[in-house]
């Protein structure tokens, strides 16, 4: 295990090459204006294109607030968060989603399906983000929902299906579009061992055959073991 200190982290991580799949130039983040509740204060590395890493660390290191910063769904307080080479601190919410819905599959902890609609229709929303045509969605969604093994499922609310059932939902949807990098927090920790087998199993061919980057937060140690890499968060102490 490769243990990191991701305060003081300014290597690079996977193999070295010219550009990096994701940057954190030294980021700082506080849920308060003046400083309070301080998750980092400098937080500088690299992961590079096609590099498998498992984020382990204790509740409240901040593992959810990384994938959510490498996201886009939070700003830092300073500093820039570079994905493929654009930094996604500097766009405007609309350009922001538009960019994610194109490079980065997400799966969060918590569940943010809409339980009113389909299985299909949760699956195919990111396709509407990039504009593709009806034809072309049905065809992406199909194919996506038979490789996650949902297509039997496709008709049904997501509201009545289980947590573990959700998780698969949520992934086919970080998968539809295909994006280079998918951000995982915590994918398997509900799951059962059978549809835990699927995620792990996609993950790892994603990885390998299409060299996509992906970062898992995990405390699963099966998720450990898959990795290429693994980053040991420790918790920042006041």
């Amino acid at each position: 295990m490769e243990e990191v200190n991701l305060f003081r982290q300014t290597r690079s991580i996977g193999p070295a090459k010219s550009r990096f799949a994701l940057e954190f130039r030294h980021v700082r983040k506080a849920y308060s204006q003046t400083g309070e509740n301080e998750v980092y204060s400098d937080l500088a590395f690299q992961l590079a294109h096609g590099t498998f890493v498992a984020a382990v660390g204790p509740i409240g290191s901040g593992k959810t607030t990384m994938v959510n910063l490498m996201s886009g769904l939070e700003r830092p307080s300073a500093g820039s968060v570079i994905v493929e080479g654009k930094d996604i601190t500097q766009l405007r919410e609309d350009e922001l989603a538009t960019f994610r819905a194109s490079n980065i599959g997400i799966v969060p902890q918590v569940q943010n399906l809409i339980g009113e609609l389909t299985v299909r229709e949760n699956v195919g929303l990111p396709l509407h983000f990039l504009g593709k045509g009806k034809k072309e969605r049905v065809e992406l969604t199909q194919r996506v929902l038979e490789r996650t093994g949902l297509q039997e499922d496709e008709s049904r609310l997501v509201g009545t299906m289980s947590v573990g059932e959700k998780q698969l939902v949520s992934m086919a949807r970080a998968l539809v579009c295909d994006p280079p990098i998918l951000l995982l927090d915590e994918p398997t920790e509900a799951l059962d061992p059978l549809i835990a087998d699927v995620v792990l199993g996609i993950l790892r061919g994603d990885n390998i055959s299409a060299g996509k980057t992906i970062f898992v937060t995990t405390h699963d140690r099966r998720v450990v073991d898959l990795a290429k890499r693994t980053m040991r968060i420790k918790k920042k102490i006041p």
